[in-house]
């Protein structure tokens, strides 16, 4: 996994204290990767972890803990890789919203992502907590969206570019349903990558404030 934030602070701000977060977290994304959400509980999580119930409760007091940790250190590995791909192509905004695009769609067919963010947001339709977390980690993935948008088409204002960012980020994310892993187009994932990098930079350059705005 790659580094992650110091998000527990005060239970796991040791070396020994960020290993066992680390340990906690990749049990509880197993659990609800194979067995779903429902079955997620504290007790399964620390035995996938080789933990007492009772440590597992030092680290996290409640299942919600939990579940913003691991939200917010899955989208931790996502922001780091969208940074890497933005040092790698110089800070072109064209071409690092190429390579989101492409990662993005491609990551669609890993069988973690296949599985790990559908569960949750089955989940976010029927608990308020996790819709709210799930609305603020999708609005973190949106950021550098935001930002080559910006640069691409200045002439959008802040709202409009957060709509754009929105509907790109949107389309991508239904996409998991027909082209994730083991799905019918799943064969076809990199052609899909292809198209949806020719049209939303098409779409990008072209649209207007007035094109977002305007009323059919």
């Amino acid at each position: 996994m790659n580094k992650m934030r110091n998000i527990r602070k005060g239970t796991g701000e040791s070396r020994r204290g960020k290993e066992t977060i680390l340990l906690i977290l990749n049990s509880a994304k197993t659990i609800l990767i194979e067995q779903g959400y429902s079955k997620l509980s504290m007790r399964k999580v620390a035995v996938g972890a080789e933990i007492s119930v009772g440590n597992l409760q030092y680290y996290y007091p409640s299942k919600n803990d939990l579940l913003k940790d691991l939200l917010d250190h899955s989208i931790d590995e996502f922001m780091n890789e969208f940074e890497r791909l933005r040092v790698g192509v110089n800070n072109d905004p064209e071409l690092h919203l190429r390579s989101i695009i492409n990662f993005i769609v491609l990551d669609l067919g890993n069988p973690t992502t296949t599985t790990f963010y559908p569960e949750l947001w089955a989940l976010a339709n029927h608990d308020e907590y996790a819709d709210k977390l799930m609305d603020q980690i999708y609005a973190r993935v949106r950021l550098p969206l935001e930002d080559c948008i910006t640069r691409i088409n200045p002439k959008l204002s802040v709202e409009q570019v957060k709509k754009v960012a929105l509907f790109i980020s949107a389309s991508m994310e239904g996409m998991t349903m027909f082209v994730g892993n083991g799905k019918v187009w799943n064969d076809s994932i990199k052609q899909m990558a292809n198209i949806a990098i020719m049209s939303f930079l098409q779409m990008v350059k072209k649209i207007t404030p007035e094109d977002i705005d305007k009323v059919l």
